[in-house]
C-alpha cells in the first residue's frame, strides 16, 4: 500500500528552496531548544536568558516567514508538508500570538511565584506544533502537530499547581481533548481504509475522479474527523470544557489558547474541509449534509455563545463564551466560502483581527489581575478609568472590536465575513448572525459602562504596568486593531492572496 512503503531516500534530501522554506521552522526549534539547555544554566539566570533567546528566535521566524507570504508553493516530504502563502501567513499569527503571550507573562509569573524557564520552552513547543498543524498535508502528520500544540497547554493550564482550579481546568481538557483525539485518529484511519491515502490532496483527487470511493466507511471517517475539530474550536455542542478550563488556566494561557489554538485549529481545518469534496459537484460526497449541519451548529454556537454571555460577571468566563460566539461566526464564512467570490479569505481575516482583540484583552486582564487570577470579577472594574485612563481606552477598543463596532478590526473583519455570505446565498443565516452580534454588544458595553459610569469599590491607585513589556505589548495590539478597522484593505489582499491557491 502507497501509504506504508519505505520513505525513498532522495526524498530525505533537500533542496536549496526547500531548506529556505523551513528557515521559520529551523528558527523557532532552535530557539526552543536553545531555552532548555539555558534553563539549568547556572552562568545566566534562566528568566531573562529563555525570555530573551525566546523572543529572538520568534522574531526571526516573523521575518522569515514574511519573507515567504508571496513565495509559491514549496511541497516538502513528499508532499506531507507544503511552505505556501496560507502556512507563512499563519505562522506570523501564531508567532505573534506567542510572542505577544511572553510578554504579557514576564510580569504576570513574578505575581504569581511561577517564574519558571519550563513555562517558556511549553510555550515554544505548542507554536511549532500549531505552525504545523498550518502546514501539513498528511491527516498522521496533523495529529502529530496537533498532540505537540495541545499536550504543552495541558501542562500550561495546570502550571499553577497548588491552585485546585487550575488543576481541575487541566484534567478536564486533558480527558476531553485525549477523546476528541482519538475521536480524530478513528475518523483518520476510516479515511484511510476508503481511500488508501493520508494526504489530503489525495484523498480530494481519489474522491472526484471516482465518486464511489465516497462508501459509508468514507462518511463516517468523515464526521469523525469533522466531530475532533468541532472540539478543538469548541462548537457547539462540543464547547463544554472551555469556560472551566479558560477560568482555571493562568490569565496569559488563556489568551495564548483562545487565539492561537483557535486559529491552529481553523487553518487545518479549512484544508481537511476542502479535501473532504466541501463545494465539489460530487453526488455522493459529504458534503450536501455538511453544509446542513453545520448551519445548524454555527447558529447554536452563536446564540448559546451570546445568551450565556450574558449572565457570567467573571471576564475571563464572559470572554470564554465570548470565543465560543465568535467560533459561530467562522463557521458561518466556512459554510459561505465555496460560493462566495472571495473563497476563505474572510475566514483568515477574521481569524487574524479576533488574534489581535482577543490577546489584547487578556494581557490587560493579566495586568489587572491579583494573586490567583482574582480580581477579574465584572464590579473590579469599577471607576477603572480614573485609576488608569490609558488601560480603560485600550479594553474599550478591544470590546468595541468584538462587538462589531467600527472603526476597529472587528467590523471590518465581520462585515467581510458576512457579505461574503450574503454573495453565497446564505441570507437567513446572516440576518441571525447579526441579531447574535446584536446581543453580544450588551455584554461588551456592559464592561465599558462600569470602567467608565461607576465608582471604584476599592481603594489604589494607578495599576504598575512594566514600561517596555505590558504596555508596548497592549500599545501594539491597539495600533494593529485600529490600523486594521480603519485601512482593511490591505488586509482583504493579503487574504486573497494567501487562499488563492490552498
Amino acid at each position: 500500500m502507497e501509504a506504508l512503503k519505505v520513505v525513498d531516500p532522495a526524498l530525505l534530501g533537500l533542496s536549496s528552496e526547500q531548506l529556505a522554506a523551513l528557515v521559520p521552522y529551523f528558527w523557532i526549534l532552535g530557539a526552543t531548544l536553545l531555552c532548555m539547555i539555558l534553563s539549568v544554566s547556572r552562568v545566566i539566570p534562566a528568566k531573562w536568558s529563555v525570555f530573551g533567546v525566546g523572543i529572538a528566535g520568534i522574531f526571526f521566524a516573523i521575518l522569515s516567514s514574511a519573507g515567504q507570504i508571496t513565495m509559491h508553493r514549496t511541497d516538502l516530504f513528499g508532499g506531507m508538508m507544503v511552505a505556501d502563502g496560507y502556512s507563512a501567513f499563519f505562522n506570523i499569527l501564531f508567532l505573534g500570538a506567542a510572542g505577544l503571550s511572553i510578554f504579557s507573562s514576564l510580569k504576570y509569573l513574578d505575581k504569581e511565584g511561577l517564574q519558571y524557564p519550563e513555562y517558556y520552552v511549553l510555550l515554544l513547543f505548542s507554536t511549532i506544533g500549531m505552525m504545523l498543524m498550518a502546514s501539513t498535508l498528511d491527516l498522521i502528520s496533523i495529529f502529530i502537530a496537533l498532540e505537540i500544540m495541545s499536550l504543552s497547554v495541558y501542562i500550561l493550564v495546570g502550571f499553577r499547581r497548588n491552585d485546585r482550579r487550575s488543576n481541575e481546568a487541566a484534567m478536564k481538557y486533558f480527558i476531553l481533548g485525549a477523546a476528541a483525539s482519538a475521536i480524530l485518529l478513528y475518523g483518520t484511519a476510516l479515511l484511510y481504509g476508503s481511500t488508501g491515502t493520508f494526504l489530503i490532496t489525495d484523498i480530494l483527487a481519489k474522491i472526484t475522479t471516482t465518486p464511489s470511493l465516497t462508501t459509508p466507511v468514507f462518511h463516517l471517517g468523515a464526521w469523525l474527523v469533522i466531530t475532533g475539530f468541532l472540539f478543538k474550536i469548541a462548537s457547539v455542542p462540543f464547547h463544554m470544557w472551555m469556560p472551566d478550563v479558560y477560568e482555571g488556566a493562568p490569565t496569559p494561557i488563556t489568551g495564548f489558547m483562545t487565539t492561537g489554538i483557535k486559529a491552529a485549529s481553523f487553518a487545518a481545518f479549512v484544508r481537511v474541509f476542502i479535501a473532504l469534496g466541501y463545494g465539489k459537484d460530487l453526488e455522493a460526497a459529504v458534503q450536501g449534509r455538511l453544509h446542513d449541519v453545520l448551519w445548524v451548529l454555527a447558529l447554536a454556537t452563536m446564540l448559546i455563545g451570546n445568551l450565556i454571555a450574558l449572565t457570567q460577571t467573571n471576564l475571563k468566563r464572559m470572554l470564554a463564551y465570548s470565543s465560543i460566539a465568535h467560533t459561530g461566526y467562522l463557521l458561518v464564512g466556512m459554510i459561505a466560502a465555496p460560493g462566495s467570490e472571495a473563497g476563505f479569505a474572510p475566514v483568515v481575516m477574521y481569524l487574524a483581527s479576533y488574534t489581535i482583540m482577543n490577546l489584547g484583552a487578556f494581557a490587560i486582564l493579566s495586568i489587572l489581575s491579583g494573586k490567583g487570577d482574582t480580581g477579574l470579577n465584572l464590579h473590579d472594574l469599577s471607576g477603572l478609568a480614573k485609576r488608569h485612563p490609558w488601560l480603560s481606552f485600550s479594553m474599550a477598543v478591544f470590546l468595541f472590536s468584538m462587538a462589531g463596532i467600527p472603526p476597529t478590526a472587528g467590523f471590518a473583519s465581520k462585515y467581510y465575513l458576512l457579505y461574503s455570505a450574503i454573495q453565497a446565498g446564505e441570507v437567513w443565516l446572516v440576518v441571525l448572525a447579526v441579531l447574535c452580534s446584536a446581543i453580544a454588544v450588551y455584554y461588551y458595553l456592559r464592561v465599558i459602562v462600569y470602567m467608565y459610569m461607576r465608582e471604584s469599590q476599592t481603594e489604589g491607585g494607578a495599576i504598575n504596568i512594566t514600561p517596555a513589556l505590558g504596555a508596548f505589548a497592549v500599545a501594539m495590539m491597539v495600533a494593529m486593531t485600529l490600523q486594521i478597522g480603519i485601512l482593511p484593505s490591505k488586509m482583504i489582499a493579503i487574504t486573497k492572496r494567501v487562499v488563492a491557491k490552498i
